[in-house]
């Protein structure tokens, strides 16, 4: 940092930066906008650099600003962290593990009691998200990512594939009208998992499966559509409809109960589960040492599968 640069007038670049206007940043700050001007006119002064473009309503980044905000906006988040972790620190290590979000909510925290029995010295932090995590702005050690598998500039291990195939509430197939799976979605519907833009060429869809059904018009069943599968199982353990289960994250509900299997038949995904990390992050014995507990967790539901009579 140059010299006479302080983290207050940093931090208050990144308030006006995210509000991009001076009169918001002042109330968010508690300050003048006059007082926020002078700031930041004495940092682009200091800094010898362009930070912003005044408009008539708000102020625009220049490329200074937008480089200098994700350097900021990284930093300043990692103190804040730091921060709030001290207040709790323990002797224990810590991992903070980002999690794509169905697979979060369905599978592992139902499972992190047998880790936390197993290595009671580490903790973790978990994280709902979609997108592989950007290490460079998130303070995150591992992403549990579907995907496949290869990541720039990052080192992946392999977990898993998944397999997909219909499952309903099991009173649905008690139904006097639902003696088929062609029958069990005429007389309720379909509930599709609409996949994103990561998903899509390595998921499995309806568009997928409804070549093997035998349905007259598809265009006049019930339909309903989800951003995630845990939402799509939801509505399907909610009797509205048939869902395609991920296994992985259907096996709990199926096991107890809550779900049935329509068929034996399966499909494979393309892309597969990947706990993914830059390279140095593979050198912190806790990391291998939860990798390896969940590669074990994965396998062993692998194998299981339950199918209605």
């Amino acid at each position: 940092m140059n010299k006479g640069v302080s983290l207050s007038a940093i931090q208050t670049f990144t308030t006006v930066a995210q509000a991009q206007s001076f009169s918001r940043a002042a109330e968010l700050l508690h300050i003048t906008p006059s007082a926020i001007s002078h700031q930041m006119k004495l940092l682009e002064s200091q800094l010898g650099v362009k930070l912003f473009y005044r408009k008539s309503k708000g102020v625009q980044l220049s490329m200074a600003g937008e480089t200098l905000l994700r350097h900021a906006a990284s930093g300043i988040r990692d103190i804040q962290h730091g921060i709030q972790q001290s207040l709790f620190a323990s002797q224990k290590s810590k991992l903070v593990i980002a999690a794509i979000p169905s697979l979060c909510q369905m599978w592992l925290l139902p499972r992190l009691t047998e880790f936390y029995a197993k290595y009671p010295q580490i903790e973790i932090e978990l994280i709902a998200l979609d997108q592989i995590a950007d290490f460079s702005l998130q303070h995150c050690d591992a992403h549990i990512h579907f995907g496949s598998g290869d990541y720039k500039g990052l080192e992946a291990k392999f977990l898993a594939h998944e397999t997909i195939y219909p499952v309903c509430h099991p009173d649905l197939i008690e139904e006097p009208k639902t003696q088929s799976l062609e029958r069990i979605i005429e007389y309720t519907g379909l509930l599709h998992y609409n996949a994103g833009v990561e998903d899509a060429p390595g998921g499995i869809s309806w568009a997928d499966w409804t070549p093997a059904l035998t349905i007259d018009k598809l265009g006049g069943l019930n339909q309903m559509w989800f951003s995630h599968v845990s939402m799509a199982v939801a509505a399907a353990k909610l009797k509205q409809g048939v869902a395609l289960g991920w296994h992985h994250m259907i096996l709990d509900d199926l096991n107890s109960g809550k779900l049935c299997r329509l068929t034996e038949e399966t499909m494979k995904t393309l892309f597969g589960y990947n706990l993914v990390a830059p390279p140095i992050a593979w050198k912190d014995e806790p990391l291998n040492l939860f990798a390896d507990w969940l590669k074990l967790q994965f396998d062993d539901c692998s194998n299981e599968s339950d199918t209605c009579d």
